[in-house]
């Protein structure tokens, strides 16, 4: 999962930076697109391996991710807007930052005393 996290907050700073060189919608929807699907494919493999070990918190945090997914969803439509845009990413970023340093480590020992590195 860590490994993942990495590749999440790479993509964000990938899409940051793109905005900050006053990339247009046609370079910055794509970085969008990659960045929700490994999203959605990092939430899927948490949940799954969350439900595997059976961590009492799962249905809690699959709630936050489909929070998140919805909001990603309503961002897309601002692509536009460049400097909303930014606002919307650094957002995300914050999010990802946030639940990664809380949310997620809520289930770091619960999966290390079960054999799961």
């Amino acid at each position: 999962m860590d490994d993942q996290h990495g590749v999440l907050m790479d993509t964000v700073n990938e899409v940051l930076e793109a905005l900050a060189r006053g990339a247009g919608q046609s370079a910055v929807e794509p970085l969008l697109e990659r960045l929700v699907g490994l999203t959605r494919l990092h939430f899927l493999s948490e949940e799954r391996l969350l439900e595997r070990y059976g961590f009492p918190g799962v249905a809690a945090h699959a709630e936050e991710h489909r929070r998140l997914l919805n909001q990603i969803r309503q961002w897309q439509g601002l692509q536009g807007a460049g400097a909303e845009m930014r606002e919307v990413v650094e957002g995300l970023r914050e999010w990802f930052q946030t639940h990664t340093e809380g949310a997620d480590q809520e289930y770091g020992p619960w999966l290390r005393e079960r054999g799961v590195r």
